[in-house]
């Protein structure tokens, strides 16, 4: 064990390793973001502590399956690199070693994360569980819905840290695509009945051969099909989200920032991580790469004049976190223009002006009891949208502002117990048998909500998969809508663009009574 001040030389020495120089860790893109990451106010390291002779299970996999085969002699063990935000000596630390357990647990609150280094050359970054910035789900404020609790075992102590682990592509066994599914397994694999993997365990599941027919290793990358075999034979399934602009004059697809917002904020309820197929600005052209994104910042709602098409409160998410298995956790990425991303790719892109990353596939992992899709509840919503705007049309001087998301009936049920309803209201929905998943669709004026519609995300889509209506709209304004859905029925019933719209329309009047 070794203790040190945190400095950018201590940095280096203690991310070196056999193969790596302190010099040339230096000029790797891990070094600079960890430099910043750390080194951050919200962080502030102040002391670094190395821990030799780790075993690290997942660099054990990828060290039986192909690096004890070579003839290089490449060790199977790691180096454990933590951090923490006060300064320790190694005197101080031996005596918290020695406390009781509940004499140190403020001193480990000022534990924030590790980095393992593996013992192979340059591709070294492996294992890594560091704190996150300031996450709540409050608005104007980083909500990291993609975190799961690491219990970090150091020296006897046992240490809680909320994170999504990260690591290196590794070019022999892993590459990007391959990195990104491990970090979305490591959150998945603690709520399901999912299999967390090793990166060469996760690249052998997605085929048998690389894209271009090559052997799978060393591995030069995957496809959008074996993104999604692999996911499979994980446990989970996937939606895979296309392109629909050509901006720029592109010759391929790309994803439109409005499209992006809507898909990441009516899956991040889930809570699993989403992968992005991006095209980053790379030598003179754009590469392709993936990234997992973990979470999001929303700006505060505000009320908007009536617009021609339906709104959407995922319009307001500003920047979005991703795993950048090039950079390093967290990384943040701005979203502007209509589908132009600023990622570390683009910051430090050498062209003027410097060119922007780009989305050409949004990869969703869900349970396979999801069946209900995004664009199958969006329909719906756009038919809710059309009649409810007729009806308040002369009564309101905002804009319907629609908050799509599939959530936990558990979830649901919580939130239910401290709205605004009357305690009989609440019991009779407490008390309603639902489905695990359901899709949730609020509509609000503003921060206002007005109604919550509830749908059985584990149906089939052409069936009426509604569930219930709750509205929070005054009893005589209700009256009203109830008697205007009743006399305009034959006219407004087909604005649901759905093969079950007279369904729809009856199961709107039939759940306001």
């Amino acid at each position: 064990m070794d203790i040190l001040a945190y400095s950018e030389e201590n940095l280096a020495l203690a991310l070196s390793n056999k193969y790596t120089s302190p010099e040339l860790v230096k000029v790797k893109k891990h070094f600079s973001y960890f430099k910043k990451y750390l080194g951050s106010p919200e962080l502030d390291a102040k002391t670094i502590l190395i821990e030799e002779n780790y075993i690290s299970r997942d660099y054990l996999h990828d060290y039986a399956s192909y690096y004890a085969l070579c003839f290089e002699k490449y060790e199977k063990v790691c180096r454990r690199v933590h951090f923490f935000d006060i300064a320790i000596t190694e005197k101080d630390f031996a005596k918290t070693l020695l406390q009781p357990k509940e004499e140190t647990e403020e001193f480990w609150k000022h534990y924030i994360g590790f980095i393992v280094i593996k013992p192979i050359p340059l591709k070294m970054i492996g294992y890594t569980v560091l704190k996150t910035y300031s996450n709540s789900q409050e608005l104007n404020d980083r909500n990291f819905w993609g975190l799961r609790n690491y219990i970090i075992h150091l020296y006897g102590n046992k240490i809680k840290l909320r994170s999504l682990a990260f690591q290196e592509q590794d070019s022999v066994l892993a590459a990007c695509a391959t990195t990104a599914i491990w970090s979305m397994l490591n959150k998945a694999a603690a709520d399901f009945h999912t299999i967390l993997k090793s990166p060469s365990q996760i690249t052998s599941d997605a085929d048998k051969v690389s894209p271009d027919g090559s052997r799978l290793f060393p591995n030069k990358g995957l496809s959008i099909l074996q993104i999604s075999q692999a996911i499979l034979n994980s446990g989970l399934v996937s939606e895979i989200k296309e392109g629909d602009l050509r901006p720029h004059n592109y010759p391929y697809k790309v994803a439109s920032i409005h499209y992006l917002k809507k898909i990441l904020n009516a899956y991040s309820c889930i809570g699993i991580p989403i992968i992005l197929v991006v095209r980053v600005p790379s030598g003179g052209d754009h590469g392709l790469h993936a990234i997992t994104v973990s979470g999001f910042k929303t700006n505060t709602p505000q009320p908007i004049p009536p617009q021609k098409t339906i709104s959407y409160m995922s319009d307001n998410i500003d920047r979005i976190y991703v795993h950048d298995d090039q950079w390093g956790p967290f990384a943040r990425v701005n979203l502007y223009n209509d589908s132009d991303l600023e990622t570390p790719w683009t910051e430090n892109d050498s062209a003027n002006p410097k060119r922007p990353t780009v989305v050409t596939n949004i990869v969703v992992p869900v349970y396979p009891k999801i069946r209900i899709s995004y664009q199958d509840l969006e329909v719906i919503v756009v038919g809710l949208d059309r009649i409810l705007t007729f009806f308040f049309d002369t009564q309101i001087v905002a804009d319907l502002v629609w908050d799509i998301k599939i959530n936990y009936s558990e979830n649901y049920k919580d939130a239910i117990k401290n709205s605004a309803l009357d305690d009989d209201e609440k019991v009779g929905i407490l008390t309603k048998s639902l489905p695990k998943y359901i899709w949730i669709a609020n509509c609000h004026v503003g921060v206002h909500k007005l109604f919550s519609f509830t749908f059985d995300a584990t149906n089939i889509n052409n069936a009426m998969i509604g569930l219930n209506v709750v509205s929070f709209l005054p009893d005589s304004v209700k009256t009203t809508l109830i008697q205007f859905l009743k006399k305009n029925k034959q006219t407004l019933q087909f604005l649901f663009a759905h093969m079950a719209s007279e369904r729809y329309y009856e199961f709107l009047i039939e759940k306001l009574k």
